[in-house]
């Protein structure tokens, strides 16, 4: 069975605790830890050992989108903390020096990216990056690679060539400015055309913006995007189109 949670950031933003304990009593078995801006990172890391984990089958952790209090030997370093079972999950415009992150091997996961950015955001730039970091693995945002191209075409290139590497999904709806949004009707319809291609067992990590309210309704319409065959004919039957 897939493992499938929230990300802490999505519930709680830098309330890493609360984004814990928000999505406990849903019956998730997946978590994914947020530090997505580097203010973040230190106070996370260092109540790690603290945490209340119990229950998760599956924990990622995100490192910083963007580094501005911190360098990149300095995330680096903060970085060899984490758990070596957890998978990384890093934005590839945060990687300035590949050769210096290839010791995390499998653990880096990076993550396709949203047309805001300047790499990740198609199959030949992810090519690019898994050139120079050949044992990294793949997070797969089926939001980022929807709102790049909304025929999911490009989705379905990317998880077509990197399916070998999918460690992780990241789920929701992302709107034009980069906003992660609850998923809408046209985006799971589009996100169940390319559902087959994504292993049974890959852990999905929800990454909409939802409150305690939400959480269900969020949960059951990823896994109905997971799960569910697309409906081809979504409007009624028409006859044939008579001639003129």
């Amino acid at each position: 069975m897939r493992p499938i949670g929230f990300s802490t950031g999505a519930l709680a933003k830098a309330d890493f605790q609360s984004g814990i304990e928000m999505q406990r009593s849903f019956g998730v078995t997946a978590v994914e830890l947020s530090a997505l801006r580097d203010r973040e990172l230190m106070p996370l890391l260092r109540e790690l050992g603290k945490l209340n984990l119990q229950g998760f089958s599956h924990v990622s952790f995100h490192a910083p989108s963007m580094l501005t209090d911190l360098n990149e030997g300095a995330l680096l370093a903060a970085l060899k903390d984490i758990p070596p079972s957890w998978p990384i999950i890093v934005h590839p415009d945060v990687i300035e020096t590949p050769e210096r992150w290839r010791f995390l091997g499998q653990r880096l996961c990076v993550e396709n990216m949203d047309q805001r950015k300047p790499t990740g955001r198609t199959v030949s730039e992810m090519e690019t990056i898994f050139s120079e970091l050949p044992d990294a693995s793949f997070c797969f945002d089926i939001g980022h690679a929807r709102q790049v191209d909304p025929t999911m075409g490009v989705a379905i290139g990317l998880l077509q060539r990197f399916r070998g590497r999918l460690r992780q999904i990241h789920i929701s709806e992302v709107d034009p400015y980069g906003k992660h949004i609850p998923i809408s009707f046209a985006a799971l319809c589009g996100y169940q055309l390319v559902a087959k291609l994504i292993p049974r067992d890959c852990p999905a990590i929800i990454e909409s913006t939802v409150d305690r309210a939400q959480i269900q309704n969020e949960l059951e319409v990823a896994l109905r995007v997971l799960t569910e065959e697309p409906k081809l004919e979504l409007y009624p039957a028409r006859g044939p189109a008579r001639s003129l």
